[in-house]
């Protein structure tokens, strides 16, 4: 599957499509001129293909279903997400997507009173820790899980002295040495939203198998094709859709929260809230 604009790319979209070609030119230097023309013609035909892979992802976006185009979808990879991030620019600590009262309140709305004081938390894709610093007084546990080695190194600084957080790395699309049924909260903002379908399928199952009984999960992630950013194909139906296979009930599904605007409504996302059934059986 060819990525749905140049735009996913940033290393592609920095390059502009005339740079792009002079940087595949450079190879007739290497390797030939056929080889050249080669690479040419087969970048042209990737970008004629942009149309029709939109079109195709758009269908099962709409449709709730993780169809060829989905899986096939070759952008947003964990090898992607952990070369970008680790070239990110840290010094902010995160702080510029959004201010600490928007994630008081998101935290705020949806948690309080729902966690039991015992609660173990996993988040997933935690960056620098900036969501992480509000979970942890809530967690006698809490397990942080990144692709990024930065992220992982910027977490273990953060919380080196707090006794309730444990920091993991993934190699893309699974929580290593998380139990099963263990989790009272399984939580992801600002991280869905960059991952390829199949990841994210492969993740929700993790969730599934992670939550205790009764358990809860929220996740931010694209909400519907049209994207701003560095965003992977998702919807809300087709998320909504990797939820229930797995037996997840989908609770709530919104892109605004509290008094003050708070949103992803601008960025076309959405928020997930879904809860594990008490009993193996309502599955």
């Amino acid at each position: 599957m060819h990525s749905p604009t140049s735009a996913d790319d940033p290393q592609r979209a920095a390059r502009g499509p005339g740079r792009a070609i002079q940087s595949v030119l450079g190879y007739r230097r290497q390797f030939g001129f056929v080889y050249a023309l080669g690479l040419v013609i087969r970048s042209m035909i990737d970008r004629a293909l942009i149309p029709v892979d939109a079109y195709l992802l758009r269908v099962e976006g709409t449709r709730g279903v993780l169809g060829p185009a989905h899986r096939g979808y070759r952008g947003h990879t964990p090898m992607d997400n952990r070369r970008l991030w680790s070239a990110y620019d840290w010094s902010g600590g995160g702080e510029e997507w959004g201010p600490q009262e928007g994630r008081l309140a998101l935290i705020d709305a949806k948690l309080e009173g729902r966690l039991p004081p015992d609660a173990v938390i996993i988040e997933i894709g935690p960056g620098a820790g900036r969501w992480s610093a509000e979970l942890q007084p809530l967690a006698a546990r809490l397990t942080l899980v990144d692709v990024t080695e930065m992220a992982i190194e910027l977490c273990r600084r953060r919380f080196s002295e707090m006794q309730n957080v444990e920091v993991l790395r993934t190699a893309g699309a699974s929580l290593p040495g998380v139990a099963s049924a263990s989790a009272d909260l399984v939580w992801s903002m600002e991280a869905f939203v960059h991952m390829a379908p199949v990841d994210v399928a492969a993740y929700v199952a993790e969730i599934a198998r992670v939550l205790k009984p009764g358990g809860l999960a929220l996740v931010h992630h694209a909400g519907r094709y049209h994207r701003r950013g560095w965003r992977a194909p998702m919807t809300a139906r087709l998320f909504a859709r990797l939820a229930t296979d797995q037996g997840l009930f989908v609770e709530e599904q919104f892109d605004s929260w509290g008094k003050k605007g708070f949103n992803v409504h601008a960025s076309h996302d959405t928020i997930s809230v879904l809860r594990q059934p008490t009993t193996r059986a309502a599955r």
